[in-house]
């Protein structure tokens, strides 16, 4: 089967596309760099250049069975929703190939007022108008944040720094975890088409996680509390200050309005599509097994 798969150089994709691979799928994917159109070859998948324009994306879609569509998380609201709805419409024209839309976050239930998490509102807005027949997946948070953006953090000062207040559940999922959704909603082509939030197999609290996670790593952590200030200042140096402020503005959002948001039911869509999820502490000695010596 040939899949048109969206984002497959960053970190979500390239987990999926890993998986896909072993399940002997044909990938193709558009990028917008000769660097990326290199580093897609050297993981044997088909890349085009495109500026992710509907005509430029149409001649990829055109001959693909279906479509991971991904848009990248760390870009402005608006460029976010251009190139949805670019990719949406692009899609359409070809004759609508089915689709999985991957949104990795929460999504409002209604407009907030709020650049940022009102893109991820109007991205599945229009997902559900241009192709009905879609299927929607909604991520929540990632436990590799832990493992990579965290990671000094933990391993230094022994503190697991977030903004989702201590007393939350949250139900964390892997990049592997979001891989296994994808390949088994892909397979699954009775599914009916809709929207589906998706996480691991339970919620854990901020008090819970740093006490699983330290007897993992043998290690006494402490789970701290950031402030979406202290979260844009951290950000800042690595994605610039307009973009920094724009994903405080989202997790203030996520972490107060939206925060029942975070600890979704996933039983009856994991037992739809065949799926079993590592738990936490798997996870966490294979992801903090070559990264942090203790």
């Amino acid at each position: 089967m040939k899949v048109a798969l969206f984002n497959a150089t960053g970190a979500q994709g390239t987990a999926i596309a890993s998986l896909l691979q072993k399940k002997d799928y044909e990938l193709i994917s558009p990028v917008r760099s000769e660097k990326n159109l290199a580093l897609l070859a050297n993981r044997n998948i088909k890349a085009f250049l495109s500026d992710f324009s509907k005509e430029s994306l149409k001649p990829i879609l055109a001959e693909v069975d279906q479509v991971v569509l991904q848009i990248p998380a760390q870009i402005s609201p608006n460029l976010m929703i251009s190139m949805a709805n670019n990719a949406l419409t692009a899609i359409q024209q070809v004759g609508s190939p089915r689709t999985i839309f991957v949104i990795s976050s929460t999504i409002p239930e209604q407009p907030t007022g709020k650049a940022s998490p009102d893109a991820r509102w109007q991205m599945k807005q229009e997902a559900m108008s241009i192709l009905p027949d879609a299927i929607l997946l909604s991520a929540t948070e990632y436990l590799e944040n832990f493992s990579t953006s965290y990671l000094q953090a933990i391993k230094q000062e022994g503190i697991i720094p977030q903004t989702i207040p201590n007393h939350l559940p949250v139900n964390y999922l892997s990049w592997h975890d979001l891989a296994l959704y994808v390949e088994a909603a892909l397979q699954k082509t009775d599914l009916p088409p809709g929207f589906y939030p998706i996480g691991g197999a339970e919620g854990i609290t901020g008090e819970a996680l740093a006490l699983r996670l330290g007897k993992v790593l043998n290690k006494e952590l402490h789970y701290q509390t950031l402030s979406h200030q202290q979260l844009e200042g951290f950000l800042t140096p690595i994605v610039g200050m307009p973009l920094a402020a724009e994903l405080a503005e989202f997790y203030e959002w996520q972490d107060g309005e939206g925060s029942h948001l975070l600890n979704p039911d996933t039983s009856a869509i994991r037992k739809r599509l065949g799926i079993t999820l590592a738990d936490f502490e798997l996870w966490a000695k294979q992801a903090f097994s070559d990264s942090m010596a203790l």
